[in-house]
């Protein structure tokens, strides 16, 4: 039981950066709020002033988050190329969106059986717990922060990287002259968005930490109160001079 208690314990301090990731890009790439700040900041209204931009935008979220497999979008500002690029960014999301579902259910799944493997003892488990998450929130900020260490010192190259790690050659690189959806969504707004979830990561797994330190020494302050009483918890033995 106490080895598997440990594996169960690893795997849900895991999941935790993996929930907390896919809780801020639910939250922001979604965000309809957003895009219409970024398309402000980057004049995308003047440049596609005879198109309603806002409206093209919500059929493409829309579609990243509930179109059907292998179906390409149905909207005519995008020509059959952009279309097949956007498959490929939904079959991204959507894989995204997939693990990040089935890690939650991983999760509570593990609590469950965490709670057979250690008899019930709510109070060992509360305890384990906190230390997971604890663990896991600090993982998810050192990963946040080297996430954003290179995409700031060279997004060109880890936006390319991005690119060419998952998708195929020469499937998305548009000429904004005649294809309208670099021009609705520029570099820029990408590296906003990437810099928005890494510093919703940031917020979320500090905020995490805060209250499971909080908690912790809440619930077992006795622990730490009796400490110093306890240590060292062996006598020291005598020495013959």
């Amino acid at each position: 039981n106490e080895l598997f208690v440990k594996l169960i314990s690893i795997l849900m301090v895991i999941l935790v950066p993996i929930l907390i990731l896919g809780f801020n890009f639910t939250l922001i790439a979604f965000d309809r709020n957003v895009y219409q700040e970024e398309f402000s900041k980057y004049k995308v209204y003047t440049s596609l002033k005879n198109y309603d931009a806002e409206k093209i935008n919500d059929e493409v979220l829309n579609y990243l988050k509930n179109g059907k497999n292998n179906n390409i979008i149905e909207n005519d500002f995008f020509n059959e190329r952009e279309k097949r690029h956007l498959l490929d960014v939904r079959n991204l999301v959507r894989g995204v969106l997939s693990i990040y579902h089935f890690s939650i259910a991983l999760f509570l799944l593990s609590v469950i059986i965490l709670f057979l493997l250690m008899n019930f003892n709510f109070r060992g488990i509360s305890r384990k717990l906190l230390i997971i998450l604890t663990f896991g929130s600090l993982l998810a900020f050192l990963s946040a922060g080297l996430v954003y260490l290179p995409s700031s010192l060279d997004f060109d190259f880890a936006f390319d990287a991005f690119h060419k790690t998952f998708f195929s050659s020469g499937t998305y690189l548009f000429n904004p002259q005649f294809e309208g959806i670099v021009v609705m969504y520029p570099a820029n707004l990408f590296l906003d968005l990437l810099v928005m979830i890494i510093l919703g990561i940031i917020f979320s797994s500090l905020i995490l930490l805060f209250f499971s330190l909080i908690l912790f020494f809440i619930f077992f302050k006795q622990i730490f109160s009796n400490f110093p009483k306890n240590f060292p918890s062996k006598k020291p033995k005598k020495q013959k001079l």
